[in-house]
């Protein structure tokens, strides 16, 4: 008797057990799923002066609806439904932990280095959460690794109120010690440099016309990739280049 008591004991501790891991991480996914109402689901494709100026509506319009100035552009990823608000802080902390309408969470937002100008800078620093489990801001670059998708998403636009820019992916790579892409100051022949350094380290040869003085874009973000699990720290960094916005529209 006492026996059949200790079965049916230890069958409800871990039905008891399951069920409260199955809450945990139900409510893990509603928490991952927060970012996707900051996804903007109309596109305005690159054109002529009066699409511009319909964009820049728009940039305006996202920071009415956020109530945050901080919202500076969107990114959006080619080929994909991709396209969210880029947000720049006074520091590259204060997004990593708020969502652009300045709400506490987890996920974080897509933010711009605070040390750059995204319009005037050459190089711009995007930042954003990663996970292999949720759906995080940025798990959308894990699909990088994959040489197939690379070629078919290699364009990146980013837009502000005052212009269109498009960036063409020339370079991919895990960093685990060495952070010199964060670098944001140079000399012309230190960001020449800078350009071919990034371009050497790519785990693929890319086929783009590369100039090194052409301004570039970084997209960093954790890696989960299996051949860096053992390093305590490993970011996935995408590097990209200007292109002419009309040359690589098809």
């Amino acid at each position: 008797m006492k026996k059949h008591k200790k079965i049916i004991f230890l069958v409800v501790l871990l039905l008891i057990i399951g069920l409260s891991l199955f809450g945990f991480f139900s409510y893990k996914n509603v928490k991952s799923n927060e970012f996707k109402k900051f996804i903007i689901n109309d596109t305005i494709e690159v054109g002529n002066q009066e699409e511009k100026d319909i964009y820049k509506e728009e940039i305006t319009s996202l920071q009415n609806e956020y109530n945050n100035q901080d919202v500076v552009g969107t990114i959006e990823i080619e080929n994909t439904d991709y396209k969210v608000p880029i947000v720049q802080g006074n520091d590259n902390k204060f997004y990593l932990s708020h969502l652009p309408n300045k709400e506490y969470s987890i996920m974080g937002s897509i933010f711009l280095d605070y040390r750059v100008n995204i319009n005037a800078s050459r190089k711009l620093l995007i930042y954003g959460h990663n996970s292999k489990i949720y759906d995080m801001p940025f798990k959308i670059l894990e699909n990088y690794y994959d040489i197939d998708y690379l070629n078919s998403h290699k364009y990146v636009d980013i837009k502000t109120k005052e212009k269109v820019k498009r960036y063409e992916i020339f370079s991919l790579y895990v960093a685990t010690s060495d952070y010199k892409y964060m670098n944001v100051k140079f000399t012309d022949s230190e960001y020449q440099e800078h350009v071919k350094y990034l371009q050497d380290k790519s785990m693929y040869e890319i086929n783009t016309n590369l100039d090194y003085n052409d301004d570039i874009l970084i997209l960093q973000t954790c890696s989960t990739h299996k051949d860096y699990l053992k390093y305590k720290k490993k970011y996935l960094v995408i590097a990209f280049h200007e292109v002419n916005v009309k040359e690589s529209v098809n």
